[in-house]
């Protein structure tokens, strides 16, 4: 489930290309802001699924958990990368998502054994969470209402995520893993194709555009590919939610 929430990264290029004002004003803004809240979907309802998998082998016999305390360092991690870039350090962007990437492949690693599976959860959740943030606060934002469509944008998408993920039956988790991952499978599809309409003409002069485009085909067919199995997962989700 975390794999699945860091792949919900998405988000990011769905950020980057959102625009317009409180609403998106054009086809590829719409693209994007959709992008983004598919992906937010996923990363909250990831991170929560992850969480009711591992609670499931907890014993009444285990030490009390103090997970919430990471957000210790990592409001540390914010508030260091947010006094840099007040003062001027531009390049402090760049090395703050390189921490961010660091702490989603520890987020993976972390997963690997039981030991420290809520440790890697925490990193994840940190990872992905910091990534966002810096993305929204290196953004040369040119309309400020434009802040306001991305905050309402990720949260009704953790909204959506978080309600169905605590709703949905234990058994069918699974499902819904399946599911979330296909939401990051259209999210990317989307957000690939919002980047083509955003400018066509310079991916056409540019002398690094056949690149470009060849990484937008190929997260095109990839996100279609990864998408297509929604409506199975869904169904069997929804079911499951029904019952509950």
């Amino acid at each position: 489930s975390v794999t699945n929430a860091v792949s919900g990264i998405t988000a990011v290029g769905g950020l980057v290309l959102m625009g317009g004002g409180l609403l998106p004003t054009t086809t590829s803004q719409v693209l994007a802001a959709a992008a983004a809240g598919l992906s937010a979907v996923n990363i909250a309802g990831g991170f929560l699924i992850t969480k009711r998998m591992l609670d499931m082998f907890r014993r009444p016999t285990d030490p009390a958990d103090y997970g919430q305390l990471y957000a210790i360092p990592a409001a540390v991690f914010m508030a260091a990368w947010f006094a840099a870039s007040r003062a001027g350090y531009s390049e402090v962007h760049s090395m703050a998502m390189l921490g961010s990437s660091v702490l989603c492949i520890g987020a993976v690693a972390g997963l690997s054994s039981q030991k420290t599976a809520r440790l890697g959860n925490a990193l994840g959740i940190i990872g992905v969470g910091s990534a966002l943030v810096t993305t929204v606060g290196s953004l040369p934002v040119a309309d400020a209402l434009l802040y306001g469509q991305m905050a309402a944008v990720l949260g009704s998408g953790a909204a959506v995520g978080t309600l169905v993920a605590r709703r949905v039956e234990l058994s069918s988790l699974p499902q819904l893993t399946a599911a979330f991952h296909s939401f990051v499978g259209i999210a990317a599809t989307a957000a690939c194709v919002a980047a083509y309409l955003k400018d066509p003409v310079h991916l056409l002069l540019d002398a690094d555009g056949s690149v470009h485009k060849a990484v937008m085909y190929l997260g095109s067919a990839i996100g279609a590919i990864t998408g297509w199995p929604l409506p199975p997962p869904l169904a069997c989700t929804k079911e499951s939610m029904s019952r509950a």
